[in-house]
């Protein structure tokens, strides 16, 4: 199966990797045979979606222009983005987000949810993009392209592949449990 996925970024790619290892160890899905096609696609989002609604458009769009790039079974966008929650300070939580798409379904995932400490949320609602943001916070360099956010916040229990890695496997639901896949119209 030729699966288009909707990034380069190394974290994102070892997230729908991991997701399909995990699948193949339950027994769900097996991970021979599957072709990951990286594709440089746009999210045609802010570089930093500040809400639900604009993380998922993000993953949408880069599931869907994956897909129109590549002759693919299945295509997958991942998406990072903060929700803020209103209150005085509002509160900022990041979650990523996935959308599977074969051509005629649409699955939604997300993934877990942490909280940014308040210099984090005050940079980010300042203007400043995560990744640039969280390496100031941490010190060190090019954190997206690894550990991540996540990672540094969660003293690495998770890092920003496998809170990625969670929603994909919540996208792919359709695709290896025919209780949902037989629902859907």
């Amino acid at each position: 199966m030729r699966v288009a996925v909707g990034t380069l970024r190394r974290a994102k790619l070892e997230a729908v990797h991991r997701a399909f290892e995990r699948l193949a160890d339950v027994g769900v899905w097996m991970t021979d045979g599957i072709e990951l096609i990286p594709t440089d696609v746009p999210s045609g989002v802010a570089a930093m979606p500040m809400s639900e609604e604009e993380g998922i458009a993000g993953a949408r769009n880069r599931a869907r222009r994956s897909g129109e790039l590549v002759d693919a079974d299945l295509a997958l966008g991942l998406e990072g983005g903060v929700i803020v929650v209103p209150g005085a300070p509002p509160i900022l939580i990041l979650r990523n987000w996935a959308v599977a798409w074969d051509g005629r379904t649409e699955w939604i995932g997300s993934g877990p949810g942490v909280q940014l400490p308040a210099r984090l949320a005050r940079a980010v609602l300042g203007g400043v993009e995560l990744g640039e943001a969280i390496d100031v916070f941490a010190g060190a360099h090019d954190i997206r392209s690894g550990r991540g956010t996540f990672g540094v916040l969660t003293r690495d229990v998770m890092d920003r592949s496998e809170a990625f890695a969670e929603a994909v496997v919540a996208a792919l639901v359709p695709w290896y449990n025919s209780l949902v896949a037989e629902g859907e119209e």
